[in-house]
């Protein structure tokens, strides 16, 4: 048993775990009579299988996380929606199966529940969720997607509670599931570049793949690699593979330039300038050489491809050229009714099935089809949805991350706030802090965070950071 305990402590095993995520994920075509790809489904119960058995044999809970976060980025159905997900069995049946390893865990080890230092503000918003079924009209639909926020919540209670955690295990995490993410934007690109032969190399790796990613858009993608970009800026802190993590840097970047997401340049480009400022200021002078290095490495790359950013400079001021379905791609639609929607709820919102409202709107003005689970801003989506009391929630949650963070700030908690202020810039404009994938990435994080037995690895020596075992 202590064998396999060291194995799941490795970063060997994490790797394995977003290495079976995105060798299935890459499996996409129906295979009849399912609706679902049967290699992608098979891919999804290997994980909660491993995940069932992680769970009844450790007491620790910590290596059941790198399988949670896998789950989240698996799936690859590109037509899910509010409407049809409750016809699908698939994810119905496999969230069902996922639960029932927390169950035996349970069960055999009997944890004490505790009240974590997040437990009200994720508390209040799971109660905001749920509020507007009591006098929306009734759907079955609701019911699943209003329950979220308590599963959310009941994560947060789980792991806060049985977690014996570290955040460089975290940080490992982070860093696979960023090369992952990566991975997943690369296939896209690919796809793209082998439907349109007859363009020029340049134009052919802009096109992407004219479908989303199943579980997620492009947009989407952005900025979950924004959010674990600074899991590299870890390892270079720690001097372990520095050079090999430094030249890996170039890959999210890449990926990011080749989605041509304007709201993904925004987190992406937060996130960057943060790290390099932080790498500045805080770094030391071996670190600020091999950064040195590797701005020098980056920049050279982008001359010698300098027709890259060129063709894409001309989509971004394309961008601007069509008149109200360019630049913000049709959310001032989406906002103007999610406002509508609020002025109707004000106190506790519309409800989450309320964005059906915009997609009616959307069909009418546009006269096409669009994928919309939400309000495409985390302020509107809080108000339209949930009303002033799921705004509030929203702000008491902020309030709770910003007030732990700050305390006895250290590397590993400016690393998580400079990944998280850029995703929240981006839910200005777009889908993030309400996101499925997002909210239970925030969960697992923070609980790693609060119930870590080491709270940092690093010590301040005339104002920068260095490792506490250097000394």
């Amino acid at each position: 048993m202590k064998k396999l305990e060291s194995f799941l402590n490795s970063g060997l095993y994490i790797a394995l775990i977003f290495t079976i995520t995105f060798v299935s994920w890459s499996f996409y075509h129906e295979t009849p009579p399912t609706a679902f790809n049967l290699y992608n489904m098979i891919g999804l119960f290997v994980l909660i299988l491993i995940n069932t058995i992680v769970l009844g044999l450790f007491r620790n809970t910590l290596y059941s996380v790198p399988v949670l976060v896998a789950v989240l980025f698996i799936i690859n159905k590109s037509d899910i929606s509010f409407d049809n997900l409750s016809s699908f069995s698939y994810p119905i049946v496999s969230f069902t199966t996922l639960l029932l390893g927390y169950a035996i865990h349970w069960i055999r080890f009997k944890p004490n529940m505790k009240k974590g230092v997040f437990f009200i503000g994720f508390g209040l918003i799971a109660l905001s969720y749920i509020i507007p079924l009591l006098y929306t009209p009734f759907k079955t639909e609701a019911i699943p997607v209003s329950l979220m926020g308590t599963i959310f919540f009941g994560f947060y209670i789980f792991y806060s509670s049985t977690l014996k955690s570290n955040l460089n295990y975290l940080f490992k995490i982070m860093i696979f599931a960023n090369i992952l993410l990566t991975a997943q934007v690369f296939f896209y690109i690919y796809q793209g570049y082998l439907l349109f032969p007859d363009m020029d190399f340049y134009h052919r790796i802009f096109q992407g793949w004219q479908r989303n990613l199943g579980w997620a858009n492009i947009n989407d993608m952005c900025f979950y690699i924004s959010l674990t970009l600074p899991s590299y800026f870890y390892f270079i802190f720690k001097k372990q593979r520095i050079y090999l993590n430094s030249l890996l840097l170039i890959l999210p970047v890449v990926a990011v330039v080749l989605t041509k997401s304007r709201g993904g340049m925004i987190s992406f480009g937060i996130s960057i300038i943060g790290l390099a400022l932080l790498m500045l200021y805080k770094g030391n002078r071996k670190l600020l050489t091999i950064f040195s290095i590797f701005i020098v490495i980056f920049v050279l790359f982008f001359i010698l491809n300098s027709q890259l950013i060129q063709v894409w400079i001309e989509s971004f001021i394309d961008s601007f050229t069509v008149e109200d379905y360019g630049f913000f791609t049709g959310r001032k639609l989406i906002y103007q009714v999610g406002l509508e929607v609020f002025r109707q709820h004000p106190l506790f919102g519309g409800g989450w099935m309320s964005i059906s409202i915009a997609y009616d709107r959307w069909i009418e003005v546009y006269g096409l089809p669009q994928r919309l689970f939400m309000f495409h801003s985390t302020l509107i989506q809080a108000l339209a949805t949930m009303g002033l009391f799921g705004l509030g929630a929203l702000f008491v949650h902020y309030f709770q991350i910003g007030k732990f963070m700050l305390k006895s700030l250290n590397l590993e908690k400016s690393l998580f706030i400079i990944g998280y202020i850029a995703t929240q810039v981006h839910g200005l404009i777009d889908n993030v802090q309400y996101a499925v994938p997002y909210s239970v990435l925030i969960v697992l994080f923070l609980s790693i965070y609060e119930t870590s037995e080491k709270q940092t690895s690093f010590e301040v020596i005339n104002k920068r950071y260095y490792l506490i075992e250097e000394k």
